[in-house]
């Protein structure tokens, strides 16, 4: 009995009632948005395969909720290797039958039995626990704003690589996350406040002189963006001018959204086609059937799940963990912002998947696992709290 209850103690009953919910909305979203599906995945049952992922991401949850995570701080360079390796992977086999070319993009292995892996997605894990080990490990070794410039250089250097991996795949989506994820983790670093100053002013320069360059050297901003990626800045910039090529996709998105209007058209009566509505568009494919309510009720779910992790990265002694949660919750919420952003024209698309929602292997199982990892940290620092010695 109590074995029983020490087992079901590691689990946290917040964010599992959350994730119940966001699997129901998922598979309701799905069902709802097969029958608009075109072409030969319109066979493919994506919602049972759906369930099928969230019964084997769920697995492995249960699974890496009994690591001792403070282990990771010994090994976390070999997963980041494999990671790095994986990535390699993609660029040394990308003429053969073993990588998928997806959309233009070489970012999935092609395996038997199992289908396609994407290794990006899996190097988002890797980079999270190696960002949270490197910089412990600095400010266990020196007082704080010594050697600033080391634990910024290692923290750079860490995140440079799998993002160049990713990017020439190309995958910007995935290389935001990354990107997004090292913001995070030197915010939180304990860095001299001029070196985050120094990183502010760089990014807004970068803002300012992206949009100067759009609007009046047109030409050489598609020098830095050559080809899909200038395309993509166009579709999302001038949407409507575009609108039966390069932002066919993002027009159909707006137009379906508002369709929705207050309660939504209801299952089976969307008027308008819109492309990946079971993956990056799922936002699109709820917000047009149940309306501006199930939206709402989508984000206020959303929002409760990411609150509740602020929740654990507060409440987690350990800085090793609350690096660690505290990435998760820069990721699921830049992902969250960036996929709804996207489905409305805010944001540019970037093919990101909306978290435990949209459709998808690889995304699901890393995502659960990493909720499996944030459980093991939540009950082992609560263990700690309280521990007499």
């Amino acid at each position: 009995m109590n074995r029983f209850k020490s087992f079901t103690q590691r689990y946290d009953n917040t964010l599992l009632f959350l994730l119940g919910c966001l699997m129901i909305i998922s598979i309701i979203a799905i069902y709802t948005a097969q029958p608009f599906l075109q072409g030969a995945i319109s066979e493919i049952n994506f919602m049972a395969k759906q369930i099928q992922w969230y019964i084997i991401g769920f697995i492995a949850l249960s699974v890496v909720i009994f690591i001792d995570y403070e282990q990771l701080k010994r090994f976390h360079w070999y997963l980041y290797g494999a990671g790095i390796i994986s990535l390699i992977g993609l660029v040394v086999l990308r003429n053969t039958p073993l990588v998928a070319n997806i959309k233009g993009a070489y970012g999935w292995y092609q395996l038997p039995v199992i289908g396609t892996v994407q290794p990006a997605e899996f190097m988002k894990f890797f980079l999270i626990v190696t960002l949270a080990a490197v910089i412990s490990e600095h400010n266990a070794r020196y007082v704080q704003h010594e050697r600033d410039f080391l634990l910024l250089l290692k923290m750079v250097g860490v995140t440079l690589l799998p993002l160049a991996l990713i990017i020439i795949q190309p995958d910007l989506g995935i290389g935001l996350i990354l990107c997004v994820i090292l913001a995070c983790a030197m915010l939180l670093s304990g860095l001299n406040w001029k070196w985050l100053l120094s990183m502010v002013i760089l990014f807004t320069i970068s803002i300012v002189g992206f949009f100067y360059l759009f609007y009046f050297q047109n030409d050489l901003l598609a020098t830095f963006f050559p080809g899909h990626a200038m395309n993509r800045i166009m579709a999302w910039l001038q949407p409507f001018e575009y609108a039966d090529d390069l932002s066919y996709q993002l027009v159909q998105s707006i137009n379906a959204i508002g369709s929705g209007q207050m309660f939504g058209v209801g299952y089976g009566k969307l008027q308008v086609s819109v492309p990946e509505l079971h993956t990056d568009f799922i936002f699109t494919a709820i917000s047009a059937h149940y309306g501006f309510i199930g939206a709402a009720v989508v984000l206020v779910i959303l929002f409760l799940f990411i609150y509740r992790l602020i929740q654990i990265a507060l409440e987690t002694a350990d800085p090793f963990g609350t690096y660690i949660v505290t990435g998760y919750v820069a990721m699921f919420t830049f992902q969250i912002f960036q996929n709804i952003g996207m489905t409305m024209g805010v944001l540019p698309i970037t093919g990101l998947p909306l978290p435990f929602i949209s459709y998808g292997g690889s995304t699901m199982i890393v995502n659960l696992v990493g909720l499996g990892l944030i459980m093991a940290i939540a009950s082992q620092s609560r263990v700690s709290m309280f521990d007499e010695d």
